[in-house]
């Protein structure tokens, strides 16, 4: 065989191996397509945190705990955690019935399985100012935003405000406030927590209740169904073993093309 003939079996070998310069570019381009769908965060938003306060009895302590889909609820967030306060505690509890307001699709803890408690709070005036906070470890947590049913009846809370801390209560940042209507059916709160406090371990969030009008033990301001929902994101690592696994694949056909078109010359 002549060099001239070597070098044309050669191309014709390399044309059906490697099509065109545009095929190459556009298996590369589909590669890269295929790996950010697996690993960019969907759009779709998922329930991380939430509480709906059922776990407890009518007339009892109010159930703190968070709900979960590894504990039994199909409609839980993934994080367990449970909320703390300094609202005098002889001054809240559990009341029936609670909101289906902002309840959580999924959600199994609804009458008769459960008695649908809200968590109720009394003598607004004295504990004007107290706060109730839950942490959350938002590592892999993005475009978070914050949800709750409230109301208010007679002369309780008129206002609520949501903060933020990203050192684990160091310091707070405020998210907004929100007017309680008084005598009025249950509100939807809503905040939306900025990019500041995505992937941060120690984010901590913080609902503080004031303008209260009255030192009464009736059942003054009813709060139901906190929801703190987001984006996962993957670890970082994830992302770049994901990476090299597919820049290796590339390198194992390179080199296995080149065994092909030396085998053929052979």
């Amino acid at each position: 065989m002549t060099l001239v003939t070597e070098k044309a079996e050669i191309m014709k070998l390399k044309k059906r191996v490697f099509p065109s310069r545009t095929f190459r570019s556009l298996l590369v381009v589909a590669g890269v397509l295929m790996l950010t769908a697996t690993l960019v965060p969907r759009a779709n938003a998922t329930l991380l945190d939430y509480f709906n306060f059922e776990d407890s009895t009518d007339g009892g302590p109010p159930d703190f705990t968070s709900d979960t889909i590894a504990g039994g609820n199909p409609g839980g967030g993934l994080v367990l955690n449970t909320i703390t306060t300094n609202y005098n505690p002889a001054r809240m509890g559990s009341t029936n019935p609670g909101f289906a307001l902002n309840r959580s699709a999924g959600d199994i803890d609804v009458p008769p399985l459960t008695p649908n408690l809200a968590l109720a709070l009394r003598s607004s005036t004295n504990n004007d100012g107290a706060h109730f906070d839950f942490a959350v470890n938002a590592t892999f947590f993005a475009n978070m935003s914050l949800s709750f049913a409230v109301a208010s009846n007679g002369n309780g809370f008129s206002m609520v405000e949501a903060q933020f801390s990203i050192n684990g209560g160091g310091t707070f940042t405020s998210l907004g406030t929100f007017a309680i209507i008084q005598n009025s059916a249950p509100q939807l709160a809503s905040f939306v927590l900025p990019a500041t406090a995505n992937n941060k371990p120690g984010l901590v969030i913080r609902l503080i209740f004031s303008v209260g009008h009255s030192n009464g033990n009736d059942l003054q301001t009813l709060v139901d169904n906190i929801q703190l929902g987001g984006t996962i994101v993957p670890e970082p690592a994830t992302v770049a073993g994901g990476l090299l696994g597919v820049l290796g694949l590339g390198w194992h056909q390179r080199r296995r093309l080149i065994r092909l078109v030396r085998l053929r010359r052979a």
